[in-house]
């Protein structure tokens, strides 16, 4: 299964949390969209599916904020 990327971006001054080229929200901070995007991730890895959730630096590359490889629930240990 591939891995889900929940990408948190800024676009016209709002937060969003984008999946796959379907944007959720907005939301008012980098920290909310973050938990948001976090939240998804943790669902999808519960149901199976590896999980990452990226947020923006200062120069404009992505970073991992989190990952399903370090949850208990991993996707690799799904049933």
């Amino acid at each position: 299964m591939s891995r889900a990327l929940y990408v948190v971006i800024l676009s016209q001054g709002r937060w969003w949390v984008d999946l796959e080229g379907k944007a959720h929200g907005p939301f008012t901070s980098l920290e909310d969209a973050t938990a948001e995007g976090t939240q998804m991730a943790r669902f999808a890895a519960h149901t199976g599916r590896p999980s990452e959730v990226l947020i923006p630096d200062d120069y404009g590359r992505y970073r991992v904020a989190w990952t399903s490889e370090k949850e208990p629930y991993a996707a690799t240990d799904a049933a």
